[in-house]
């Protein structure tokens, strides 16, 4: 093998590259899609009350995964979204059928976190009042 052949193990130029590439779609995302800021919010709160209720190392750990779950499904979306409305600029069921599902999914992840902060809060928060 020459050294024209070779290629470093990491390119960490390529690399920073990706990181700002990857950042500039969630800033594009924050900027633009609504929902996306409401479960950033959310997430914030849940993650300060966890603080403020003792919530245990795992039980932090299961949230920041369905969070981050929330959060990387409404960005997966919003590029279907926009990979859609490239592709077709006219009315077709089948795009919208395509932007429906990945907005059901967006929801039932969003669902399912819901009930594990329920799971995780409830009886701290029952545990405070009584």
């Amino acid at each position: 093998m020459t050294s024209k052949n070779k290629q470093a193990f990491v390119s960490w130029s390529r690399l920073i590259k990706s990181f700002r590439y990857a950042s500039e779609g969630i800033k594009h995302t924050w900027a633009n899609e609504q929902n996306f800021r409401i479960h950033s919010i959310l997430a914030g709160i849940v993650l300060i009350a966890s603080t403020l209720l003792g919530v245990s190392v795992v039980e932090q750990a299961l949230l920041i995964l369905v969070i981050g779950g929330v959060l990387g499904l409404e960005l997966i979306n919003t590029a279907l979204e926009r990979c859609v409305d490239m592709i077709t600029k006219e009315y077709a069921i089948e795009a919208k059928i395509i932007k429906d599902v990945a907005a059901g999914a967006v929801m039932v992840f969003s669902i399912t976190a819901v009930l594990v902060g329920i799971t995780i809060f409830l009886p701290k928060i029952i545990a405070l009042l009584f």
